[in-house]
């Protein structure tokens, strides 16, 4: 097996400079979405993954945004697309079902708070707990509507 990744082959491998994909790697949003898109594909495809020795958590669950919807089944093609929008700006999602209960919805907004954002796909309407909750929800968040997922996500991480 050959040695890991670096920075140094990373930026190589895209044609930039090492610093640029040192600022790409900590989430640094001082670099275009194309390019940071183009830095992370290499880094995944060199198999990059962060020295155990360096500050932080693993790249790149470091950069985790939740996401709550009513219904996995019928929003997996829609979440597919999210995801896919997500890593090429360098986050990684996590997805959670509120099966429409308030209840639930409350405790996953409650289980995320722990995320750099939160994307909430029809949130419960007319459920007083549910607009509190909301109201003292510790992160950003979006609730989508009718946008395109690369909006979505370009409008969450404009908030974080």
């Amino acid at each position: 097996m050959g040695k890991p990744a670096t920075i140094l082959d990373i930026a190589r491998e895209a044609g930039v400079s090492p610093s640029l994909v040192s600022f790409v790697l900590n989430g640094k949003n001082r670099v275009s979405a194309q390019t940071r898109e183009r830095v992370l594909k290499v880094a995944a495809l060199l198999g990059y993954q962060r020295a155990e020795n360096q500050a932080g958590a693993p790249w790149p669950a470091a950069r985790l945004i939740g996401v709550v919807v009513p219904d996995m089944e019928t929003f997996a093609p829609w979440m597919q697309q999210l995801a896919h929008c997500a890593f090429g700006l360098g986050y990684t999602l996590q997805f959670a079902s509120s099966e429409t209960d308030p209840v639930k919805f409350c405790h996953l907004l409650r289980a995320f708070s722990g995320t750099q954002g939160l994307v909430i796909a029809e949130p419960p309407r007319g459920d007083q707990d549910c607009e509190d909750a909301l109201r003292q929800c510790p992160i950003p968040y979006v609730i989508p509507e009718g946008e395109r997922p690369d909006q979505t996500i370009q409008n969450l991480i404009k908030k974080i």
